[in-house]
């Protein structure tokens, strides 16, 4: 500040004091002089605060997307050590279904490249008979930011499909 707007400043101050009151010109000055460093200090945090980046983010930064080949090989391990020389059974097909979901599930939730993201896993395991079949399943989703995996699995007895949904978490 200029030294004719301190003195304003002071003369302000002077007037709104009473007049039996003991302060002294000085002991203003340094209240002043106090209250404009303040008032510099608040303007410099002001403009930290605007030169910072949001605390959220809106979209993954590059490079923090969905790790799809790290997904299917964890599918693809996980498909091939339980079913490998398996034969289909109908009430045990059940107990594999949710053994490799618990599986994939736990070994996607470990790995540290997925950070802000929120899976589904779903499997469905039938039985080989040579006849084609048709699997559908469906997610609403942000185009931009969410993605799917799938991988299917097969032997001469069964076929296994699994499907991760991953979203981004706002």
């Amino acid at each position: 500040m200029s030294d004719e707007k301190k003195s304003m400043n002071i003369k302000k101050v002077e007037r709104s004091v009473p007049k039996n009151a003991s302060n002294t010109a000085s002991q203003h000055k340094t209240q002043t002089q106090s209250a404009s460093a303040q008032l510099s200090a608040d303007a410099e945090m002001e403009e930290e605060a605007v030169g910072q980046p949001a605390a959220y983010s809106m979209r993954p930064e590059f490079g923090e997307s969905f790790p799809l080949p790290i997904v299917k090989n964890i599918i693809n391990s996980t498909m091939a050590t339980k079913l490998k020389d398996k034969i289909y059974d109908k009430d045990i097909a059940k107990i594999w279904t949710r053994e490799i979901a618990d599986e994939v599930n736990q070994q996607i939730a470990a790995s540290p490249k997925v950070k802000r993201y929120k899976h589904v896993v779903q499997v469905m395991l039938g039985q080989e008979l040579g006849a084609g079949s048709t699997y559908l399943s469906r997610c609403c989703w942000d185009c931009d930011c969410d993605t799917s995996v799938t991988e299917v699995f097969t032997n001469t007895s069964l076929f296994c499909v699994c499907t991760v949904f991953a979203t981004y978490q706002y």
